[in-house]
């Protein structure tokens, strides 16, 4: 009972001196007082669904509190303690509707009222909105409005009046008018500042509050050490008495209620030792309980802050100190499990963190990180590629050819789970507990690295990982993962479980792994429970993912693929191996020797993964060719005269896919960098520069060509890398295919050269084509003119000069016009006229090219 309390005692019990009429005139107003908020705090239970105890008991218990965090040096005089009590009692009064004098209707028409409907409706959708209905929204708003507004309402209620039904009277909290008057200002003012920063308490009290009229001097009232006060011991205040087994078995209490509920259940009365709150558990938090036992080391922490803050304020004001200055066991998680027990597992002390907020925004550079559906395991296979190749550089007795990655999905009626392990590096249990959690802090490149493995960093270039994010872009796919992990070189009871069980807004947990979470043949093993939309996420449709689609498509149905497909193209060129398991079918979807490997392997293995292995690509398959730059970059591609619009290069990192480069008519596997964080972009290849990887595919390439077509196909390729075979068909003269080779024979017989170019777009010419057969098939033929076999690029303005355009050579056009020059000798002459012509874009120019030898 609050007034067998010591402070009760020590301030507003009898003193046996002239002022206890004083004192009495307080206690009865207080009594009075405490009896209306009493009837007022009754409604809070049904206004605000799922609070603990919020009624005089709990009230009542803040003087036993003040008794905990005070002494005999504290002293509180009559008015002081009047006042604290005040504040007690309206502190959070106003979490009920009977608050406020307009009733709901005031509540309603509130900001905060409006803000949460709005916040409720961002929550769902509109279907399912229509479902829910409007009361559950409004029991929200009403709910989250009267949590948000309690406090600040809390100042109005001493002074607040209300109308009586029965005889329409005023009434009031405080009954006397005259404390009402003096001390309901203050009493409403410190109230509120309970929710206050705590730096913002002694800029709102400064100075302290006189005395009543007729009471003594000394009797005045000092503010900030009353709030102070309020604000350490309603903190406090969390043992069973705040939340009863049998009341919560009777109210209506949601799941992020339930757990403050579950933990102030187990906690024990607090009290003093040495200097420090102790507050103690009935009985251990058992692993169902962890987000709970979480929740009170918040709760206690949160304490420590406010009675070591509060502290520094009173002394830095001069003011009798609290005599407890902190919470045992809140400095850490493990120091707080010898007090609020744990069993069956391991509290950790952090959150989901970032490290370095500036990079990671310069990392995202604004964009939205992942837009592959498939990122989430792209990231996670990346990671266990990176400890596999970690451990080939730690453990001379382990080679690449040993490491392994698998995925594996579980599916059932009810649930689909997904797993990934591999038989790397391993974590130890401090790497799991810190460095992985950390988001934005890349492993490979830190001090954690060096501790773990000395001399690895060296090596960290090897590495895909490099911005630290990649293991969170799987809370995009679940929300219950569980993590397990051991060092390679350490037995299996040395594995360590890191469990989330709510996804990335809760703290995982950390524990032993049990029978089926560890293994020697691997050493870290992910297994998500995946959400339910997650076939829908990784099978968007085009009206819902255009942007993914003309992404990571480019005219190749990858969304139409089936799993083992989509791995292929995933990790296809991953030097590990790497193995799914899915719909009762077990395969590789990596292929490590891809460099090596034969060309039928190559080909069968990338088949309907990169192109479309029918019988006209198959006979090209020979002319696979390694491209020439070494290892890690380069790569394997072949030529096609087939399926041209079709043709790809898929393009990786270290083995890992990140996007297709278009290149007409070639087809295969490259190396590269990605240049962003979510590995969607990369530096560019331009296989036309490779000029030695062209003219060993181009050999191989035209020997398998069975007609003109597939011949002139690939020319077109070569002349526009401006690298054709001079042996192969480019041109018609005098109705005869010939190459040119052949062409430059024929102008140095004759000593002359002439084509025509056509107009392509206004006042510019090209080298086109001839769109018919007559100049083969017809009577009447120009035999000194030059018709193409394929498109030259490069075209002439009007009034340019032709001269210096076949002097500079810089397009194949002009390249070939200057090998035609030099082949009738440096003072042969070039000449053009242009040829108007009635129609549309039927002007040409000519051009002549002359040896003077003939002039």
């Amino acid at each position: 009972m609050y007034a067998e309390t010591k402070i009760w005692k020590r301030s507003l019990a009898n003193q046996g001196d002239s002022f206890d009429t004083h004192r009495e005139r307080l206690r009865q107003t207080y009594f009075k007082f405490r009896e209306r908020v009493g009837n007022l705090i009754q409604h809070i239970p049904t206004d605000t669904l799922g609070l603990t105890v919020h009624d005089l008991t709990h009230l009542d218990a803040l003087w036993e509190m003040a008794d905990i965090l005070t002494d005999d040096s504290f002293i509180l005089n009559p008015a002081e303690a009047f006042v604290f009590g005040g504040a007690i009692l309206l502190h959070d009064s106003a979490m009920t509707v009977c608050s406020y004098k307009g009733g709901i209707d005031e509540i309603r028409s509130s900001p905060e009222y409006s803000d949460a409907i709005a916040q409720f409706r961002t929550n769902f959708s509109s279907k399912d909105l229509s479902r829910i209905g409007t009361t559950t929204a409004e029991a929200f708003a009403l709910n989250e409005t009267l949590r948000i507004k309690h406090a600040s309402k809390a100042e109005e209620l001493a002074l607040q009046q209300w109308e009586s039904q029965i005889d329409g009277n005023s009434m009031f909290l405080i009954d006397d008018t005259e404390f009402r008057d003096h001390y309901g200002r203050s009493i409403g003012r410190i109230a509120h500042s309970h929710h206050w920063n705590n730096s913002d308490v002694p800029k709102n009290f400064i100075a302290s509050l006189g005395s009543f009229s007729g009471f003594p001097q000394d009797w005045k009232v000092d503010l900030l050490k009353i709030a102070l006060l309020l604000r350490c011991v309603d903190a406090m205040q969390i043992d069973d008495r705040r939340a009863p087994k049998f009341l919560a078995s009777l109210r209506i209490i949601g799941t992020d209620s339930m757990e403050h509920w579950r933990f102030q259940n187990k906690l024990t009365q607090p009290h003093v030792h040495e200097g420090r709150i102790v507050y103690t558990s009935k009985s251990p938090f058992l692993v169902d309980e962890a987000n709970a036992w979480n929740l009170c080391f918040d709760t206690l922490q949160m304490i420590d802050r406010e009675l070591r803050d509060s502290n520094d304020l009173l002394l830095k004001k001069n003011l009798p100190k609290f005599s407890v200055n902190g919470v045992a066991g809140a400095g850490s998680a493990d120091a707080l499990a010898q007090y609020i027990e744990v069993q069956g597992w391991r509290p950790l002390p952090l959150n989901l963190k970032v490290s370095n907020v500036p990079n990671l925004a310069r990392t995202l550079g604004g964009k939205d990180l992942y837009n592959n559906p498939l990122s989430p395991l792209r990231e996670l296979i990346q990671n266990s590629a990176d400890a596999v190749e970690a451990r080939t550089l730690i453990d001379d007795e382990f080679l690449i050819s040993d490491g392994k990655i698998t995925i594996k999905f579980i599916e059932s009626d009810s649930e689909t789970m997904m797993e990934i392990d591999d038989n790397g590096v391993g974590m130890s249990e401090g790497v799991l507990t810190t460095a992985l959690l950390d988001f934005g802090f890349s492993f490979w490149k830190s001090s954690y690295a060096r501790a773990e493995f000395p001399g690895l960093q060296s090596e960290a270039y090897r590495f895909r990982g490099r911005y630290g994010i990649g293991f969170f872009s799987i809370f995009m796919w679940s929300s219950e993962i569980i993590v397990s992990s051991r060092r390679f070189n350490e037995g299996i009871d040395a594995a360590r479980v890191l469990e989330f069980r709510q996804g990335i807004e809760s703290r995982p947990i950390l524990r032993a792994a049990a029978s089926g979470e560890k293994s020697s043949k691997w050493t870290t093993r992910i297994r998500l429970k995946l959400d339910k939309d997650f076939y829908e996420k990784v099978n968007p449709s085009p009206s819902q993912e255009y942007g993914i689609r003309s992404r990571y498509e480019h005219r190749h149905s990858f969304f139409n693929q089936n799993w083992f497909q989509r791995l292929r193209l995933l990790c296809g060129a991953l030097p590990i191996n790497v193995i799914l398991e899915k719909d009762s079918r077990t395969e590789r979807v990596s292929l490590p020797e891809w460099r090596e490997c034969s060309n039928e392997v190559f080909a069968n293995f990338f088949n309907d993964v990169i192109f479309k292995n029918d019988q006209k690509h198959e006979r090209f398959i020979p002319t696979l060719t390694k491209l020439s730059e070494l290892p890690p970059m380069g790569g394997r591609c072949f030529i096609s005269p087939y399926n041209s619009d079709e043709s790809k290069v898929a393009v990786y990192e270290k083995g890992i896919f990140i996007g297709f480069e278009h290149t007409k008519n070639i087809f295969g596997v490259a190396e590269s960098n990605a240049i962003n964080a979510a590995r969607d972009r990369h530096s560019r290849i331009n296989l036309s520069q490779d000029k030695e990887w062209i003219e060993c595919v181009r050999s191989k390439a035209f020997a398998v060509c069975r007609n003109i077509g597939e011949k002139i196909e690939l020319q077109s390729l070569f002349v526009s890398y401006d690298v054709p075979d001079p042996n192969q068909p480019m041109f018609i003269c005098n109705r005869e295919f010939i190459s040119l080779s052949e062409l430059k024979r024929k102008v140095k017989n004759n000593g002359v050269f002439f084509i025509r170019l056509t107009e392509e777009s206004e006042n510019e010419f090209s080298w086109k084509p001839a769109e018919n057969l007559s100049i083969i098939t017809g009577l009447s033929v120009d035999e000194s003119r030059v018709f193409p076999l394929v498109k030259f690029r490069g075209a002439i303005g009007l009034g340019q000069n032709i001269e210096s355009l076949v002097l500079e050579a810089k397009e194949p056009l002009f390249n070939f016009l200057r090998e035609i020059r030099d082949e009738l000798g440096p003072t042969s002459r070039i000449k053009t006229e242009h040829i108007e012509s009635s129609g549309y874009r039927n002007d040409y120019i000519e051009i002549f090219i002359q040896s003077t030898i003939n002039d």
